[in-house]
C-alpha cells in the first residue's frame, strides 16, 4: 500500500469516526464509503450478482463481510460491519432483514 493510499484511508476512518452517532442504527451510506474505499480494491459488484455467489443468508452476509474486515486487518468496529453489511444489503442482496 503505497503512503498515500494510506493517509488518505486514514482520513476517511477519521472523519468517518467523528461523524458516527453513538448507537446509531445501521448506516448505508456510511457502509459504502467503507466499502468503496476498502474492498473494491479485490473485487467489484460483479461477486454480488453472480448467480453462483455464496452468500445466500443475511447471516452468511455479516459473516462474510466480518470474515473479509479481519482478513484485511481493517479496523473496524461493530458498527461499521454493520454499515458495510446494510449497504451491501441494500445494494444487492435484499434480505427481508439483515441480522447482525
Amino acid at each position: 500500500m503505497t503512503v498515500s493510499k494510506a493517509l488518505a484511508g486514514i482520513a476517511i476512518a477519521v472523519v468517518l469516526a467523528l461523524t458516527a452517532g453513538p448507537g446509531s442504527a445501521a448506516d448505508a451510506q456510511r457502509g459504502r464509503l467503507l466499502y468503496e474505499n476498502h474492498c473494491m480494491v479485490c473485487h467489484t459488484s460483479v461477486a454480488h450478482i453472480r448467480d453462483d455467489r455464496r452468500v445466500v443468508t443475511p447471516v452468511e452476509l455479516r459473516g462474510q463481510v466480518t470474515r473479509w474486515s479481519t482478513h484485511l486487518e481493517l479496523p473496524w468496529q461493530a458498527e461499521e460491519r454493520d454499515d458495510v453489511t446494510a449497504y451491501l444489503n441494500e445494494r444487492y442482496y435484499r434480505f427481508p432483514s439483515a441480522a447482525q
